[in-house]
């Protein structure tokens, strides 16, 4: 269906096509072979945002990751782009990103160049002069330090509990998983009407969990990290109960799942834009 979609939408005018590895909200891994395939057909560009897979992805077990998605970078042919977060599974502290590129004739697309600045010649290879020379150390010396056994355990590690936490939600009545594809992300939503997926959310917020609530379609999601992977069975066994308070309720004193259900519903999105505008200011006007 992907395919098929990224198919009809490709013309003479298309100069790149965009991949995710995993996408954001529900851990999703796009799949970069074939659409490269289409990338090399209509001489275009395939970019990969793989922010979030970059240092999981090629480290996980066999078992883990389909065949088909367990190659994203410039290993098959047509992927020109790839972006990659060291902050996250890297390890590294935040602030530190990277983009590669498949030659260094597209590389040179990202350089800010200046030759007629009074100050003189000038170059960098990012339009951002400066940069935190302490934050690159930093990040080379954390990728030496963990090195690839170190990613690789810790991606085993993370793959098994997001396993464990994955099989748990499938056998919970009332909740659906979303998404076939095992990343770091696990994605569900209410699969029965008595069961509203923001109230499940206010209650879980209610035990202190902090998950990450998503729309079309309305969702939840936990990103498992090592940080949190030994935490994993208290949150099964808070989601198992929290489904069947959820039952019972329609909403949760002080929760949010009004204020969801109501910006999911207005149609008019620019509504909704300005009121986060809204929300921004007096977040920052509190702080």
């Amino acid at each position: 269906m992907l395919i098929g979609a990224v198919k009809k939408e490709l013309n003479g005018k298309t100069i790149l096509i965009y991949a995710s590895a995993p996408t954001y909200p529900h851990g999703a891994i796009d799949p970069v072979a074939d659409l490269a395939k289409l990338a090399l057909a209509n001489e275009c560009c395939l970019h990969v945002d793989a922010c979030l897979g970059g240092f999981f992805l090629p480290f996980l077990n066999k078992f883990a990751c389909d065949s088909k998605h367990s190659l994203f970078d410039f290993q098959v042919p047509g992927v020109t782009s790839i972006s990659v977060d060291t902050h996250k599974y890297g390890f590294a502290q935040k602030g530190s990103s990277v983009v590669l590129y498949s030659s260094s004739v597209l590389r040179q697309f990202q350089y800010t160049s200046v030759s007629d600045w009074s100050g003189g010649l000038y170059i960098s290879p990012t339009p951002a002069g400066s940069r935190s020379g302490g934050l690159i150390a930093q990040t080379w010396a954390t990728m030496l330090y963990t090195g690839i056994n170190g990613y690789r355990s810790a991606a085993q590690s993370v793959s098994e509990k997001v396993m464990k936490l994955r099989h748990a939600i499938d056998e919970i009545q009332g909740l659906e998983l979303v998404g076939k594809d095992v990343s770091m992300i696990v994605a569900w939503r209410s699969s029965e009407s008595d069961v509203d997926i923001y109230v499940l959310n206010d209650i879980l917020s209610s035990r202190g969990w902090r998950l990450a609530v998503l729309q079309n379609p309305s969702a939840l999601h936990f990103c498992v990290t090592l940080a949190n992977e030994s935490s994993i069975e208290t949150l099964i066994s808070d989601i198992k109960s929290a489904v069947v308070s959820s039952r019972k309720l329609k909403n949760v004193p002080g929760g949010k799942a009004s204020v969801y259900g109501l910006a999911h519903g207005l149609p008019d999105r620019g509504v909704v834009k300005e009121l986060l505008k809204d929300i921004q200011d007096v977040m920052l006007n509190n702080a």
